[in-house]
Formats: structure tokens, sequence, C-alpha cells
């Protein structure tokens, strides 16, 4: 559990901090910031001083509103070309799309404010963004990326010999050893930090380090020092009224009684805590503490109450959209039904982690392009920004030697100046080849990570499908013996086939065919027949027609993950042959609390057949039915390889 004591670290420091801005918020005069904004007359300083509060007292309560206001500072600021300005105001949608947990755009915008602020030679500005981007990366899970940030953001302060500053880097620094389970060093970074807010007086941000120092020996199972500092943290929280704090205080202290195994004093604490939270509206809070509540019952072997305080996690995890405790709270209630024996609804809790799993890798991966196509776009504007340096150069250089020369001179510098034209326009088309160089390759590169990806789905069966059958097997082969034989016939046969074409493009209809058949057959062992799939094929055409391997078992695939079905209303799969396409067609029957679709096994087919014919692939609803349009490739157009 070392991995949700680091998140609950995170947690803490990200929470308290809020606290301490909405308790500063509080104290905003709305209307008289608003007014002072509004007045044309006063020092544009004062406007921009007003409308950044402004936007500030709304960040944790009102996102929306802070972005809308940080918008206009931004305008404002590069109408008057206040550098500063700009990159406070930049700062300040950054944070907004932090605090709504879109980190990407959130790195975007405190790279554009490192920019700006870079440009003004403000190192506390300079400082102040290293540390956001840090946050950033430390919330994505780029651990080493945040630890360069830190150590920057660390170098700037002890340079400026900025105590407090010092102080919140070595926090940070030690949340991400933390992270890493350095704890040796994580330690050493929170006493530092402890001993400079000791030093400074910050009872805020000594409560904070208390609690990280107590979550670290709670992870190293040094009971009596977690203890002591969870207390001390405990004690100042509620000197200064901090009711968030002290939620995730008492959250943490109910962790430590429940690892001692004192779970009537683990339950005490859990219940104190949740009920701030619940005062507070604090969703992210609350997820997580349903969750370790989950987990407190779960020790004890209470599987039912455990199943009830986990649905309660998963439950706001996906009211907020918050993947990673929605992912924590399917895999407590996969281990939970197992341990009962539901082996069905422990089935279906463990596809959701593992689908909640694939997206959280996706979306970091998308993640990862948004901020390469973000760097490439800055790496575009400093080139542009070169030019027009060169060209105002080149242009006053020009002027002046027209001034102060003869005409013979002029004649000169003229042959000089068309000299520079053309060594420009060379330079200028250097670089545009360049350019188009770099866009060929670049369509390349993505048109082999396209067939590179494909390729790597080609080789797969959902990890899922083979779960189930051995499962299956388990249970056929105590009570129908014959049968058990048969599925694992069938079985292998999926499988070879798998290995076999893995390698190929394209297979024969046919053989297809062949395949689709044993899967069906162990779809319909699986659910027991209520699943069907009729084939409406003429004989003489299988030979003569190609398709992409594994394309209906991926059609099939999605039918059953999406659609209910039993006993009474089979889900029937149908495949037939329309004016060359090959038709795969279902009943829509959505199941109720269906998983989030990702496409990616339609998106898959479509891309492969994009690289194989011009015609395209077709998917849609029609009245009560899904239907997918496949091109059916002609054998004597298509090239050949040998098994």
């Amino acid at each position: 559990m070392h991995f949700c004591g680091a998140i609950m670290k995170k947690v803490c420091f990200i929470i308290s901090f809020i606290c301490f801005v909405w308790s500063l918020s509080a104290q905003v005069n709305v209307d008289s910031l608003w007014s002072v904004w509004s007045n044309t007359s006063l020092a544009d300083t004062v406007r921009l001083k007003s409308i950044q509060s402004l936007a500030w007292s709304f960040l944790y309560s009102n996102p929306d509103s802070t972005y809308t206001l940080a918008v206009q500072e931004l305008a404002y600021a590069r109408q008057i070309g206040s550098k500063k300005w700009e990159a406070k105001a930049l700062n300040t949608i950054g944070s907004t799309y932090n605090v709504k947990g879109d980190y990407t755009r959130a790195l975007s915008y405190y790279q554009r404010s490192l920019v700006a602020v870079q440009e003004t030679g403000d190192k506390q500005g300079i400082s102040t963004q290293y540390n956001n981007i840090g946050i950033v990366y430390q919330k994505i899970g780029q651990h080493a990326k945040s630890l360069e940030y830190y150590q920057k953001d660390q170098a700037i302060q002890e340079e400026l010999g900025d105590k407090a500053g010092i102080a919140n880097a070595y926090n940070n620094l030690g949340n991400i050893y933390s992270d890493l389970s350095v704890d040796s060093k994580a330690i050493d970074y929170f006493q530092k930090s402890q001993q400079l807010y000791e030093y400074l007086g910050d009872k805020k941000s000594l409560a904070i380090t208390y609690n990280n120092l107590g979550s670290v020996y709670l992870s190293q199972d040094s009971y009596a020092l977690a203890l002591d500092y969870l207390e001390k943290s405990l004690q100042l929280r509620k000197g200064l009224n901090d009711q968030l704090g002290i939620a995730i205080v008492y959250i943490n202290l109910g962790r430590l009684y429940r690892k001692q195994r004192l779970y009537a004093k683990a339950l005490e604490y859990h219940q104190k805590g949740i009920a701030i939270q619940i005062k507070l509206k604090d969703n992210l809070g609350l997820a997580n503490s349903y969750f370790h509540t989950g987990l407190l019952y779960m020790n004890q072997g209470q599987y039912e109450k455990t199943i009830q305080w986990c649905k309660k996690s998963w439950n706001v995890s996906r009211e907020i959209k918050a993947l990673l405790p929605e992912s924590r709270a399917c895999n407590c209630l996969y281990n939970s039904y197992k341990s009962l024996g539901q082996s069905g609804r422990a089935l279906a809790w463990y596809e959701n982690y593992v689908s909640l799993m694939d997206s959280l890798k996706k979306e970091e991966t998308n993640k990862r392009l948004e901020q390469l196509e973000f760097e490439k776009v800055i790496l575009t504007d400093s080139l542009v920004r070169e030019q027009e340096k060169q060209q105002i150069k080149v242009a006053y250089q020009t002027a002046l030697n027209k001034k102060t020369q003869t005409q013979n001179i002029i004649l000169v510098v003229s042959v000089g100046v068309l000299l520079l034209a053309l060594v420009f326009l060379s330079r200028m088309l250097y670089f545009q080849k360049r350019s188009e160089g770099l866009q060929d390759k670049t369509q390349l590169l993505e048109k082999q990570q396209l067939i590179s990806e494909i390729d790597l789905l080609k080789t797969q069966v959902n990890p899922h499908f083979l779960f189930n059958s051995l499962s299956i097997l388990s249970s056929l082969v105590r009570v129908n013996p014959d049968l058990s034989e048969q599925f694992i016939e069938q079985l292998a046969r999926s499988y070879r086939y798998i290995l076999e074409q893995k390698d190929q493009p394209v297979v024969t209809l046919r053989t297809e065919l062949e395949f689709i058949r044993s899967y069906a057959f162990l779809l319909k062992i699986r659910f027991e027949n209520k699943f069907d799939l009729r084939i409406n094929l003429n004989e003489d055409l299988l030979d003569k027609y190609k398709v992409a391997p594994l394309t209906l078992q991926l059609l099939v695939e999605n039918a059953v993950k999406h659609n209910r079905m039993s006993v009474q209303e089979p889900l029937v799969v149908e495949v037939l042959m329309q004016d060359n396409f090959l038709v795969v067609k279902n009943q829509l029957r959505i199941r109720p609390q269906r998983e989030a679709s990702t496409g990616t096994g339609l998106h898959n087919i479509i891309n492969r057949y994009a690289l194989l014919t011009d015609r395209p692939v077709k998917a849609g609803e029609c009245e009560d039915e899904f239907i997918v349009r496949v091109p059916l490739l002609n054998t004597s157009s298509m090239p050949t390889e040998g098994f």
C-alpha cells in the first residue's frame, strides 16, 4: 500500500495549499476589486494587480471564472507590452487547468509563462514556474522531469536566500523521493524543510511537513514515529482551524491504526475524516477515504462491507472523472467478489479495472504527444522571431548607409544589399526545404508507427478472453470431460490461427471464417447459449476474397462487450455479403452500466483497411442494429506471401 500512501501525501500537500488560498479568498472584496479593474483612469499596474487578485479568489471555487478573468488580464498585458504581467496571466491560466486536472494544457501555459518571465529576468518568477512545472510532471508520474525542475527551483531559491522558497523546494523534493520509495532521501528533505519552517514560524507549512514525515514513517511501518508526526500535524491544524488538513490527518491516522490491526480506532478516524470531507464537498478526498475504509473492512475479511465502501469510492471517482481512484476502487471490488466466490461479478470488475488502466496509459501517451507538439510550436515561434530580428537589422543598416554614403558607396551598398537578399533568399529556400523534409519524415514516422501498432494489435486477442476461457475450462473438466476436450481443441485452433497469421497483411475469407467459428464456439460455451453467430455466405466466394486477419474477431468481441444477452434474448451476430462488402451486424441491446468505449478495436480495423484499399470501412447504428461494412479484397489484385 506504499503507492496509495504516496498518492495521499501529494493530495495532502495540494489540498492543504488549497485550504490556505480559500482562507485568503474569503477576505477578498470582489466588488471592490472589480471596480478597480473597471476604472480605466487608474494606473495599469493597479488595475492588473486588481484583476490578478480577483482571478485567484475564484481559482478553487470556480476555475472557469478565473480563466475568463485571466484571459482579460493577458489581453491587456499584451496591449500595454508588459511581459511581467503577461507571464502572471499565463501562469493563472495554467493554474486553472491544473485545478481541473487538464495537465497537458496546464503544462503548456506554465511553459509559456516561463518563456515570458525569462525575458524579464525575474528570478523569483522563473523559480515559481520551475516549481509549477515540477508539480505537473509529478502529477502525471514523470518523476525524472519533476525532479529536474524542483532542483532548478531549489538552486534559484538558494541563490536568492529565500528561506520560505527553499523550504518549499525541500518539501517538493521529499515528495518526489517518497513517490519513488527512496524513503531515506525523502525523510532527509522533509526534515530540512521542517527546520526552516520552524525557524520561520510558518505553522501552516509545518503542519504539511509533519504530515509528510508521518506518511513516510507509516510506509516503513515505523508506527511510533508516524503517530508522533501525525499528532503534531493534527495539533497545528486544529489551532489553525484547517478543516481540510484535519480531515487528511484523520484519514492517515486511520491508515496507521489499520496497519496495526486496531480496527475500531481506525474506523473511528476514517469516519471523522469523511464527515469533514462531506461537509467541505471534497470529492477527491472522499474517493480516497472511501477506498481506505473499504481496505479496512477487507483486512477484517468483511467483504460485503468492503464492497459497500469501494462502490462509494467508485461512484465518486466516476462523478469527478478521476481515473486513478476509480481504477483502485475497481480492483478492490474485483478482489472482494473473488473472495466471496462470485466469479462473474469479480470478472466484470476486473475487466473495468484493466480497461481503466489501459485508458490511463493511453491518456499519458496523448499527453506526451501534445507536449511534443507544443515544443514544436515553441521552436517554430523562436525561428520566426529570429528571422524578424534579422530583417529589422538589415533594413536599419540599409537606411543608415543611404544617409551617410556617397553615390558610389550607395551603389556598392546596393550590391551588398542585393547579395544579402540573395543569401537571405537561399536561407529561406533552405529552411523551406528542411521544413518540407521534416514534414515528410514526420508523415513517414507516423505511418510506420501506425503499421507497428497494427502489427502489435494483430498479435493480440483480448487477455480477458484467455482468462475467461481458462476459468470456463476449469469448470468443464469436472462436469463434462467430452465438452472440455472440444473446448481445448477450439481454443488451440484459435491461438494457432493467431500465431500462423500474425505476419500476414490479409488472409482468405475461408481462413478467417474457420477461425471465427472456433472463436464463436468458445463464446457459446462461455455465455451458455446466450450468444449465436450466423454466417450467410456463398461457399463459392470464400476463396475469391480476402480480409485482414482478426477482423471478424474484433467485431464480434465489440458486440459481446457492449450488448446485454440472455437465454430468452440471445445476442445474434450475423455475417453476410453485400456489394463486395463483408457485413457484420447485431441487435442494439446496450448494457445499462457499460464501461466507456475507447473505440480501439474499430479504429484499428479502419486504419488497417486504409493501408489496404481506397474503399473505407463503414460503421454505425441503423434503427435497432449496429452494422459494420468491411470492404472485401479481391485475391487477384492482392500481393501474396507464403507461410
